[in-house]
């Protein structure tokens, strides 16, 4: 091996202590390959993040506004409308009610109303019968009946009652005209006619009677 040694620098002014260096002395500045590095200090500058861009991507993960609370809005203030608006406004005048038409009054029965009312419990008859004229002879009591049925309808027959006397005597035909029917009285209808009991002259109740009421209504005749 060759024997290299190293130039000798020059002595370093302030290396010795017995050796301090002149006053207006600084020092050699150092080459560019001898300048120090420090990691993180001298590398390639880093840049900033870009905060807006941060903030564009937070952007899409914020809740969506909503319009609730502008409608809710609304809707309280028409309500507060409506009731202001029905607090001022004045009140209707009442329509006349329209009286109802009468109704037609009922046309009045034919039936003679100054006769003497009846009521059949087991048909619910109603009508009016009346003893028109009355015959006193030897043989017994003869009597003109007339009767107007107003509702349902009737099979009568007729009974006397002396006052002297306890048992009811049937009527019976005659030979005046024109005799009472037998038969069924339909509504509306008015009969006229004789019947004829075989008592003794004196004062005597007729009773109008059915085959399953025995006295309905009675008249009295006097002897």
């Amino acid at each position: 091996m060759s024997d290299q040694r190293l130039p000798e620098l020059p002595p370093t002014p302030g290396g010795d202590p017995s050796n301090p260096p002149e006053s207006g002395w600084t020092p050699t500045p150092l080459s560019g390959a001898g300048q120090a590095s420090y990691a993180g200090k001298t590398g390639p500058q880093q840049s900033a993040p870009d905060l807006g861009s941060g903030k564009a991507q937070i952007g899409k993960y914020a809740p969506k506004r909503t319009l609730l609370p502008l409608v809710f809005a609304l809707v309280a203030v028409l309500v507060a409308v409506g009731v202001i608006y029905s607090a001022n406004r004045p009140e209707p005048n009442p329509t006349p009610s329209v009286s109802a038409t009468p109704s037609q009054a009922p046309r009045p029965s034919a039936s003679p109303r100054d006769g003497t009312p009846f009521i059949v419990g087991q048909s619910t008859a109603t009508g009016v019968w009346t003893i028109a004229d009355t015959r006193w002879t030897d043989q017994g009591l003869a009597v003109l009946i007339k009767l107007t049925l107003d509702s349902g309808d009737l099979t009568c027959y007729f009974n006397a009652l002396p006052n002297s006397g306890l048992e009811a005597i049937r009527g019976d035909a005659t030979d005046l005209t024109p005799a009472f029917p037998t038969g069924p009285i339909t509504t509306g209808s008015t009969v006229t006619g004789w019947v004829f009991f075989p008592i003794e002259r004196g004062t005597t109740l007729v009773f109008l009677r059915t085959t399953y009421q025995a006295q309905i209504s009675g008249i009295e005749v006097s002897g």
